[in-house]
């Protein structure tokens, strides 16, 4: 507050002059209402002959601290729904015509979101509840500088993001992808930002003019906000499936890498030797002695992987799967390896080696 104007307000109360004559008086002196109402708003007119300081709240470290959680969490929470929405959508409604590597056949992606909402919102709610409760006991800290600052910080941050999500519409539209696929994306973010947006914008009008009908529809916010987390959360939590599901899916996917792996080798060995092996013993392994990746054995019941010759050209590859359609490197866009729970074989073919020229 201006050093002036607020010495200025100390002495004309202290001089008995009424408060509406004051606030005319710095109106005609082109002073904004707001600031006025700020210096009226320090002094207390008691019996004294001087005006009476308001006690203002001094934010601690404490409060300062949870302040600062209170905004971070916000920022993963809000952050990892719409990386949720996104993963989903992405599932739902695939483009082939985007680039492959998108696709996340382990859902490392959406296991990240999931974790970080699931620690990062009961963070945000416990901290907001403790916030709440300092300032239901010392209303003065509605006006602590640090909320105020992280408060605009973060309207700030919800324009930006509205801004960019609309002009990431457009270059969308213009790039070729599926359009239901892109607004969907769009309108996660737009809601996202667009919530918070309102919500914290509400909440500093209410500060100012504690009217009831801003907190009703701050809390409306609120409420709708975190409904929305949590019913991503769980949306997330069903499509990355249960720990013993995402154990088995892995081991499927060590499976698939496995037998992509032995595949190269078994090329290798033909465009070597000019023919294929009779069995994978005739393979000679990348690192004698170690186990692992290349290793023909499978990685749960080190059992050999099944090997048989076609023809001279063409081989097949088996292994016992303990679930469908675990996909391996290339993501959901391959259907190469798609394959049922149980024993499935895949087929490859290789090209004969030429003769070498006279």
């Amino acid at each position: 507050m201006n050093s002036d104007l607020r010495a200025f307000v100390r002495e004309a109360l202290g001089r008995g002059i009424a408060r509406e004559d004051i606030r005319r008086e710095l109106i005609t002196a082109r002073w904004r209402s707001d600031e006025i109402d700020a210096a009226l708003d320090e002094w207390v007119d008691g019996g004294l002959p001087l005006p009476v300081p308001r006690r203002k709240a001094h934010l601690s470290a404490r409060e300062a601290f949870l302040h600062l959680l209170l905004f971070a969490t916000l920022y993963v929470a809000a952050f990892d729904t719409g990386a949720i929405a996104f993963a989903l959508i992405g599932r739902w409604l695939p483009d082939r015509a985007m680039t492959p590597f998108g696709a996340d056949p382990r859902l490392e992606g959406l296991r990240w979101a999931v974790a970080g909402l699931m620690i990062a919102l009961p963070v945000f709610l416990y901290t907001n509840r403790l916030i709440a409760g300092a300032i239901a006991r010392e209303p003065e800290q509605r006006g602590s500088g640090v909320r105020r600052w992280l408060t605009y910080l973060t309207l700030f941050v919800a324009a930006l993001v509205l801004i960019g999500d609309f002009m990431a519409v457009v270059r969308g539209l213009l790039s070729g992808e599926l359009v239901p696929r892109f607004l969907l994306k769009a309108a996660v973010v737009a809601a996202i930002s667009g919530i918070v947006f309102r919500h914290y914008l509400d909440d500093l009008r209410r500060d100012e003019s504690e009217t009831p009908g801003a907190a009703r529809a701050g809390a409306w916010l609120a409420r709708t906000g975190v409904a929305a987390m949590i019913v991503a959360g769980l949306a997330g939590l069903i499509a990355v499936g249960t720990p013993g599901r995402a154990r088995t899916r892995q081991f499927d996917l060590l499976r698939v890498e496995a037998l992509q792996k032995l595949s190269t080798r078994v090329e290798t060995f033909q465009s070597q030797e000019g023919r294929l092996p009779a069995a994978l013993a005739e393979l000679r392994s990348p690192a004698p002695g170690r186990a692992g990746a290349g290793d023909p054995l499978d990685p749960l019941t080190r059992a050999p992987y099944e090997y048989a010759r076609t023809d001279s050209t063409h081989f097949t590859l088996c292994a016992v799967f303990a679930a469908e359609d675990s996909l391996g490197p290339g993501g959901g866009l391959d259907p190469f390896w798609k394959h049922h729970a149980g024993r499935h074989c895949f087929g490859f073919g290789v090209r004969r080696a030429l003769p070498a020229l006279p």
